[in-house]
């Protein structure tokens, strides 16, 4: 199993007082009763799980070019309790699951703290803290130190999780987090790019035309009358345009697992990406982001 974009969104209820303030009356998630689509969404989330590669994965390649922990890109932790809807959470779960990933690679203890509290708040929210147990929270605490540890316990918890999600009929609010962790993912590593610019990262920012295109058909087998999940699919939407003539071929990437860790790695010919692809992926990504963060 592999770590994705906001399994590490549920990881420790102990640090759930840190973001402080009470939760707010929410307004409520459209949510749509099971029917013969479920087999077909279940196929779909699982071809983009594998083919995302995790925060932790791209957090490490950027650390491994050299490029400093920038806590400013991160999601304000001060937002968590701004989040009523529960579409907003369910978009911000996967962001502040994104964002504690990148912390906690770069052993950034004190802001992975932060974020693993704002993202167990927004689980409560959400009604997905019972989906794991307290001996889960135990282990994640006494493995904080040992990255490999966490990750199997992180994989682990997500499918429970997302079990416990489709078992209940709310399959759409799995869907809004894999999109809010995308979305965060590719934010993260284009705002790093524009400081730090490699051959590699550039490679991963190309290859995120692949789960795009799954995150969109995922997307479509909910109701458009949904007003979030239309939101979500106009966004994925105008980024597929800006993907369309960027070179992913068949092949240029394989999938390995280092240390619990998903790693798509190029093999040749590898994924191209041309300065003006770049800046427009780039450009856009911000502004989606900052529709699902504000």
């Amino acid at each position: 199993m592999r770590a994705r974009p906001f399994l590490t969104a549920f990881t420790s209820a102990l640090l759930l007082a840190a973001c402080g303030g009470q939760p707010q009356q929410q307004e409520a998630l459209n949510v749509p009763v099971a029917d013969s689509t479920t087999a077909a969404r279940s196929e779909r989330t699982r071809s983009i799980f594998h083919n995302i590669p995790s925060p932790m994965e791209t957090a490490g390649l950027l650390k491994k070019a050299g490029a400093d922990f920038n806590k400013d890109i991160l999601n304000d932790v001060k937002h968590v309790d701004s989040y009523t809807a529960a579409s907003k959470q369910a978009l911000n779960l996967g962001v502040y699951g994104a964002d504690l990933s990148y912390a906690s690679v770069y052993n950034n203890t004190q802001e992975s703290m932060l974020y693993t509290s704002c993202a167990q708040r927004l689980a409560k929210k959400l009604d997905v803290s019972n989906a794991f147990s307290q001996d889960v929270v135990d282990r994640l605490e006494k493995n904080r130190n040992n990255r490999d540890s966490l990750l199997a316990i992180i994989s682990e918890t997500y499918w429970q999780v997302d079990a416990y999600l489709k078992e209940n009929a709310r399959e759409n609010i799995s869907a809004l987090m894999v999109a809010g962790g995308w979305v965060e993912g590719l934010f993260i590593a284009t705002q790093v790019a524009q400081r730090h610019d490699t051959p590699e990262l550039r490679q991963r920012i190309a290859e995120q035309k692949i789960p795009l295109a799954d995150l969109l058909e995922l997307v479509k087998t909910y109701s458009p009358d949904d007003p979030a999940i239309a939101g979500v699919l106009k966004d994925l939407e105008t980024l597929r345009g800006l993907y369309a003539n960027v070179t992913v071929p068949a092949g240029s990437s394989t999938i390995t697992n280092e240390g619990g860790v998903a790693v798509i790695g190029g093999t040749t010919p590898l994924a191209s990406l041309t300065d003006d692809q770049l800046k427009s992926i780039t450009e856009a990504v911000a502004k989606v982001r900052a529709n699902y963060i504000n």
